[in-house]
């Protein structure tokens, strides 16, 4: 379990004070792969160098399986941050040694013998399914092999976390999509805990359980990865959103609307096995109303359909108004547009 209780990093620069990190509060639980996502400057790398006390925080505490780091000698920190595993944006190898040579690296410093530091270097470039570049140097690998041997060489002291700042920035997709494979295949055989960062908001689809937003240094939405989907709160998390799912109306859709709106305009979220039932007809049958479909898109989040529909109820305002009480009673997320 990791707890962060009211951080905060603030800098000194010649303009005055800079606050990167702002009275932010966190809780992640064992074995989640958490998302971080902000645009440029919102505090994320700054963020995730505070969870392992690369940067030191000006307030609060970092509280990891009940041990304040903030608390903790330079000795007990060192040890502490072996259990620590970090990917980098850049990858950060040595370009003089070898796949092996890298990922054995951390056991060398921690003062690992030679043949058991090989050993588990081997181990662990299996894991990553790079066995048959083991003598190969970096210069020799693509940027998504460069990265597994980051991610292996992250785990060489048996981590209880594993932090990855922005370690897809770099890569093309179809790399991007073995990398991401590979941490969820490593979180569920080896029971980490993963916090990702990243700008990308189709890295947080793909293999986050949940996430939180950031903005200027503070986290301003929340939540399991299907419900901010299917129902983002802030205009920020719905920019993030509209990368990898569209969720605004087409522009010939709103001059439509803005000319004629006979009735009452809704946006219906289905999640789940809820997609599959005939919520608009039954609508359409038992409430006297016209529900025309305005916009919809169906999409699937790690294996859950989630989907949402743009309808124009037409019909008298008390059978519009039990329409739309009738879909909210079937735990369907009901938002009426008052401005589109």
């Amino acid at each position: 379990m990791i707890k962060i209780d009211n951080l905060t990093k603030h800098y000194h620069a010649a303009q005055g004070k800079v606050e990167a990190i702002n009275g932010l509060n966190l809780e992640v639980a064992d074995g989640e792969i958490f998302g971080m996502i902000g645009p440029s400057g919102a505090g994320k790398s700054t963020l995730i160098r505070m969870l392992n006390l690369l940067e030191k925080p000006t307030a609060g505490t970092i509280n990891i399986n009940g041990t304040d780091l903030t608390e903790l000698s330079s000795q007990n920190l060192r040890a502490a941050r072996q259990k620590i595993g970090m990917i980098f944006q850049h990858f950060n190898l040595l370009s003089s040694r070898t796949v092996l040579g890298n990922v054995a690296f951390p056991l060398e410093i921690a003062g690992v013998g030679k043949k058991k530091r090989q050993e588990k270097a081997k181990e662990l470039i299996e894991l990553v399914g790079l066995s048959d570049r083991t003598d190969h140097y970096p210069a020799q690998l693509s940027g998504g092999q460069k990265q597994r041997v980051g991610i292996a060489r992250a785990l060489a002291n048996n981590p209880d976390l594993l932090l990855s700042d922005e370690a897809t920035s770099s890569l093309d997709p179809e790399s991007t999509k073995a990398v991401l494979e590979l941490l969820a295949k490593i979180r569920d055989e080896m029971n980490l805990t993963i916090i990702l960062i990243t700008h990308e908001m189709g890295v947080i689809k793909d293999i986050c359980d949940r996430v939180a937003v950031l903005e200027a240094g503070k986290i301003i939405e929340e939540g399991k990865i299907i419900d901010i989907f299917s129902s983002p709160q802030q205009p920020l998390t719905k920019k993030f959103i509209s990368s990898v799912i569209d969720f605004d109306l087409p522009e010939r859709i709103i001059k439509h609307i803005k000319k004629k709106r006979p009735g009452e305009l809704v946006r219906i979220s289905f999640v789940g096995e809820t997609t599959h039932d005939p919520h608009i007809s039954d609508l359409v049958k038992h409430y006297s109303v016209d529900a025309n479909i305005l916009y919809g898109n169906i999409d699937e989040i790690q294996g859950v359909p989630f989907g949402t529909l743009v309808l124009d109820l037409e019909g008298q305002l008390t059978n519009v108004e039990e329409s739309i009480a009738y879909l909210r009673s079937k735990d369907l997320r009901v938002e009426v547009l008052e401005d589109v």
